[in-house]
């Protein structure tokens, strides 16, 4: 059985070593345009940005974000792109009112798929 003086410099070498963000569920941290916000139009590019890398897998698509209208129609052009925490989407159709959904489906860095939404408003 270790002694306490053992016990204690474990204890305090463990204290010295970085945390690893190993255990991350890819969190959302920020996002444009941001959720709840009102907007007089919409971007041409919306995205969202995570606490951690996204993974992405060679030239499949892992990671989805699409928005669309109050009425569920597609703005996005569908092909999302993926840079370290954030994936984007190009807007195709600018003219839309009302409420926005922006929902993702994303695989962190931990290998753990994440999906959610959320919402803004364009008013003009």
């Amino acid at each position: 059985m270790p002694n306490k003086r053992t016990i204690g410099l474990i204890l305090a070498v463990s204290l010295l070593i970085p945390q690893s963000n190993a255990c991350a569920h890819g969190d959302l941290v920020s996002s444009n345009p941001k959720a709840h916000s009102t907007i007089s139009k919409l971007p041409k590019v919306v995205w969202v940005e995570f606490d951690g890398n996204l993974i992405t897998i060679a030239d499949k698509q892992t990671n989805f974000l699409i928005v669309k209208n109050s009425k569920g129609k597609e703005l996005s052009d569908g092909k999302a792109f993926v840079g370290g925490a954030r994936i984007s989407v190009n807007i195709k159709d600018r003219s839309a009112t009302g409420t926005i959904k922006v929902s993702w489906r994303v695989v962190s860095e931990d290998g753990h798929p994440v999906s959610s939404f959320l919402t803004f408003t364009v008013r003009k």
